[in-house]
């Protein structure tokens, strides 16, 4: 019998190699607005978080009042550099080939919203793979770190969460895939294997080659 029944996917950092990119464009915005924050910091302060609801965090590191449509600003600056080129996460097509190949249902559910997902699975080749089974957490009462978006995904699918593996690459998302009563594994490409650790992540790896060991053995 498989350990799992279905794998979910989050999105940025664990399909596509996004987060650097749109990282890249919240760090160059911040800095014209006064806050000296490098791409480094940036990823470790907003990586996880969605850029709308951080505005409080903004507002008190920046010199001048935050301008009304800064969000509106990122998400446009945000799209044409993800447009312009964008890479899926090392190894992530063959590991999602794998999947397919022994039947196991898997699914994408971000926090991102369903445009975004759209535009970063297409410009890597992943979207048809993902386009029938795609949850987003601007879709449901509340995103990661609750639970809405793996439990929408769960139900939706017919799959008891106690037999979904999540697969994670941030603390906010591990706390969303735990409290759906799901397995969290962690992604640590880009994160410290540690944070995922101590997030409550049942295992950490840092190559998706090793994916379909992990979750079909």
């Amino acid at each position: 019998m498989p350990k799992f029944d279905m794998v979910a996917f989050d999105c940025d950092g664990v399909l596509v190699d996004s987060e650097p990119i749109t990282c890249g464009v919240l760090a160059d915005m911040l800095n014209e607005l006064g806050w000296k924050v490098s791409l480094e910091d940036t990823m470790r302060i907003f990586v996880g978080r969605l850029v709308r609801d951080e505005a409080a965090t903004i507002a008190a590191n920046i010199s001048k009042p935050m301008p009304s449509d800064f969000y509106l600003q990122f998400v446009e600056r945000r799209n044409r550099a993800l447009e312009a080129g964008i890479d899926p996460v090392r190894g992530i097509r063959e590991a999602v080939a794998r999947l397919a190949e022994r039947e196991m249902p898997f699914c994408v559910a971000s926090g991102a919203d369903r445009a975004k997902m759209h535009l970063t699975l297409g410009q890597t080749g992943l979207l048809p793979w993902f386009e029938k089974n795609m949850f987003s957490g601007m879709e449901v009462p509340r995103t990661k770190p609750a639970p809405d978006v793996y439990l929408l995904a769960a139900k939706t699918m017919g799959i008891d969460p106690s037999r979904c593996v999540v697969i994670e690459d941030t603390p906010t998302g591990i706390a969303a895939g735990l409290a759906a009563g799901m397995t969290v594994y962690g992604y640590a490409e880009r994160t410290d294997p540690q944070r995922l650790l101590d997030a409550g992540a049942s295992k950490v790896f840092s190559d998706m080659a090793l994916l379909p060991q992990l979750v079909l053995e």
